[in-house]
């Protein structure tokens, strides 16, 4: 996530191929772009697994925190409208740090940024469960540690590193590092669970793990600013500040995985939050609830896991019209037979969640594939904060108005308002793929990349007709 560390950071791919491209790794399978290391690489895949740990852990442990009957003691008729306040002061605050963060990436580079980043996180994730009300003092830790994730979400790593042609392969292994993230999450807290680990006990832990890994991450990725050369002359000026981020989004595959960013990092939370919140409804015994909520977010990442690869193949040999299609409609379907069925522990509800875990992949991949496959390089930090800002939009979606609704309404508000999304996002498909020849005619005639900044660059055609 841009706003958050999770699928949309996890998948991120080059905008532009380098034809200097010398350097391949895992034994060909991946080519790099000149400069990039297997170093750089593997800083990059552990960054991706460390994302999705945190994301899962930390989201999770908040809802815990939150619901412990020990803690802060929230009426359970107001569990949900509580929660979303929380993360709608937090979300509010990352709409400008996502619009910060993006630009100074492209002013400091990825390192100093993302040591920055990972600081915050972990002083925030400490915080957390030691602050002693709700309002002020858990908010302020909230907004610290969605600070400090979206400085962290915001590294356009794997745009920098991966030559074009590989994107799609690039995509599956980094779904496949972030799955395993989940997994090792839901595992470790389940296992902690089990041991009678208190929930502050289990938040320090997850904070020395996330300085552990973070610290190797950071430092295996490469320093400095991928494009400028060694005299440190900008090969392109990078301008237009994020301002560019937003006129980006006149090219409708942006635009569209924009609007996708909104969804799957909004799903994201909903599997590893809201979902929490929805099994814990169907017990009586708690404990018994939160181990049913990490058994099915298991089965979630692990379809993760298990689709991830698959999706980068499918990315680069399917069409986006195909590819965008299916992808929503199993997120539908997937969705939808958890509301039909209301039994956490029905085995149709498992084929919902293996149904719904596989469009979870695919949605992370397509969002930051279509934003840095049509994205000029100097730029992808704007269109990232932009894309950040997207997913800041549908966290709030899920977790204040869903949050809201969950009290009020139905526990099964969030699902039918992801529903209502995917819908919406169809019917634009469907218009993009009816008006296709005039967007291409548009840009021909424009002869220009969008902002007429990039007169140089050449418009994937046969890409925006597919």
């Amino acid at each position: 996530t841009q706003s958050t560390w999770g699928w949309s950071m996890v998948l991120q791919i080059a905008a532009y191929p380098n034809e200097e491209v010398e350097t391949k790794v895992l034994g060909g399978y991946i080519r790099l772009n000149k400069g990039i290391t297997l170093t750089h690489f593997m800083g990059k895949m552990i960054l991706c697994f460390l994302g999705a740990y945190a994301q899962a852990a930390i989201e999770t442990l908040f809802i815990l925190l939150l619901t412990d009957k020990n803690g802060y003691k929230i009426p359970e008729s107001t569990i949900g409208t509580t929660s979303g306040n929380l993360i709608l002061v937090d979300l509010i605050f990352r709409i400008p740090s996502s619009a910060i963060a993006g630009h100074l990436y492209d002013i400091f580079g990825r390192k100093v940024m993302l040591a920055v980043g990972l600081g915050i996180t972990v002083i925030g994730t400490i915080m957390l469960p030691f602050m002693p009300n709700i309002f002020p003092m858990l908010a302020l830790a909230r907004i610290i540690f969605g600070s400090g994730c979206t400085i962290v979400g915001l590294a356009p790593l794997i745009a920098d590193y991966i030559h074009d042609s590989d994107k799609g392969k690039a995509i599956g292994i980094g779904t496949v590092a972030g799955s395993l993230g989940g997994v090792a999450a839901v595992g470790t807290i389940n296992l902690f669970l089990l041991s009678s680990k208190t929930i502050a006990d289990i938040h320090v832990y997850a904070a020395v793990i996330v300085v552990v890994i973070g610290v190797v991450g950071v430092a295996l990725v490469k320093g400095g600013l991928y494009f400028k050369n060694s005299e440190g002359h900008g090969k392109k000026e990078a301008d237009g500040g994020i301002l560019a981020g937003i006129m980006l989004a006149r090219h409708p595959w942006i635009l569209m995985g924009y609007i996708i960013s909104f969804i799957a990092v909004g799903e994201t939370f909903l599997s590893a939050s809201t979902i929490i919140m929805w099994t814990k409804k169907h017990y009586v015994v708690e404990v018994e609830g939160s181990l049913q909520a990490t058994h099915i977010m298991a089965v979630v990442f692990g379809m993760v896991f298990i689709t991830g690869g698959i999706t980068g193949y499918i990315t680069d040999h399917m069409s986006l019209f195909t590819n965008v299609g299916l992808t929503c409609l199993l997120s539908f379907l997937g969705m939808s037979t958890i509301i039909f069925v209301n039994n956490p522990e029905h085995p149709i509800t498992y084929l919902g969640l293996v149904l719904w875990g596989t469009s979870l992949a695919g949605l992370g991949a397509l969002s930051t594939y279509l934003v840095d496959r049509f994205t000029p390089e100097e730029h992808r930090g704007k269109a990232h904060a932009i894309q950040g800002i997207a997913s800041v939009v549908g966290i709030i979606f899920c977790s204040h108005l869903g949050g809201f609704l969950f009290d009020h309404w139905t526990i099964h508000a969030p699902f039918i308002l992801f529903l209502a999304a995917l819908a919406i996002t169809l019917v634009f498909l469907l218009i993009i793929w009816l008006t296709r020849s005039t967007w291409l005619a548009k840009y021909e005639s424009e002869g220009s990349f969008l902002l007429n900044i990039h007169s140089n660059s050449s418009i994937d055609k046969s890409k925006l007709l597919s």
